[in-house]
């Protein structure tokens, strides 16, 4: 990939194109883009888009496997088609923002130290609240 294709996240040089290529290579996935989203300021995230049949929790789950942590998207988003500008040319704004962790699974912390590290984890990554059961990895940590 082109010097300018690539994004640093967290002190990683990653480039996105190789991310996708990695995407559509696995099963039920058609087609795939990966781009570095910054839905809070100071909060630059890994996001990939995918067409096909392909569940994007399973994605998730083959990508750890596959790839260093740091270059596993934080959220798989489904699509049914990739959205194109007049040009045909990938229309990044028009992408939908995703949805990053499941927020209707939260369970508060109970003990103290639960609560200090919860409070650490949603500092560190730029949450209102993180619970016992998030893992931190697909919180984007």
């Amino acid at each position: 990939g082109r010097a300018d294709d690539q994004v640093k996240i967290r002190g990683h040089r990653i480039e996105p194109a190789e991310i996708a290529t990695t995407l559509t290579e696995l099963d039920g996935v058609e087609q795939a883009v990966v781009i570095a989203r910054q839905d809070r300021p100071g909060d630059k995230r890994l996001v990939a888009y995918v067409t096909g049949t392909a569940n994007p929790g399973d994605i998730r789950a083959t990508l750890t496997k596959k790839l260093p942590p740091y270059m596993v998207p934080a959220a798989v988003v489904a699509l049914e088609t990739l959205p194109l500008t007049i040009n045909d040319k990938l229309d990044t704004r028009a992408l939908p923002a995703p949805h990053y962790g499941d927020t209707d699974a939260y369970r508060r912390p109970t003990t103290t130290i639960e609560a200090i590290l919860a409070t650490i984890y949603a500092q560190v990554l730029g949450l209102d609240r993180v619970g016992i059961d998030d893992s931190f990895f697909d919180l984007g940590g």
